[in-house]
């Protein structure tokens, strides 16, 4: 009928996971909502956003140092708020609130992971990461993965394998 936005242009410009996000943000249960195009670019800067915490780990140097007080308790502080989270987001999946657990992933990834956890363990410029912040730090990318990966998949699939080269 003409009367709503070529799917393939969208995807094209602002990739698949960056739609599916975008439609997701904008029909939480229950709500008839009129589609924003701007909730598809905020999925493909999500997507950026990532990346960019997934390219900025893997440009970590990696040493056998002591892990510092810091990064001790900024891991204690992650762990327990991703627990958290899997928590809630496992409780709105059984009532299929799934635009809900987008925005507990989301919230998570964005606030949490990249603007808190990430700056609280990174090294000094030209400083190396201690191998077990390093180590605990892809555990964590791991799990954020697998919450994202309903919403995300191709981009959540093409980390996984950077991760470690995996091949699986």
């Amino acid at each position: 009928l003409g009367n709503s936005p070529d799917p393939i242009k969208l995807i094209e410009k602002y990739s698949a996971d960056g739609v599916r996000v975008g439609m997701l943000l904008c029909s939480p249960a229950g709500n008839d909502l009129p589609f924003d195009e701007g909730l598809c670019e905020q999925g493909r800067n999500f997507s950026n956003k990532i990346w960019n915490a997934f390219r900025l780990i893997k440009g970590w140097k990696v040493s056998n140092c002591e892990q510092p007080e810091n990064a001790k308790q900024a891991v204690k502080w992650f762990e327990n708020k991703i627990n958290q989270v899997i928590t809630e987001i496992d409780e709105l999946y059984s009532k299929y609130k799934i635009s809900e657990a987008l925005m507990g992933t989301y919230k998570l990834v964005w606030d949490d992971f990249c603007s808190l956890y990430l700056e609280m363990i990174k090294p000094n410029y030209g400083s190396p990461i201690d191998d077990k912040t390093y180590a605990i730090t892809i555990n964590q990318l791991e799990k954020i993965l697998k919450l994202l990966h309903p919403f995300m998949p191709f981009l959540s699939e093409e980390i996984w394998h950077l991760i470690d080269d995996k091949r699986e």
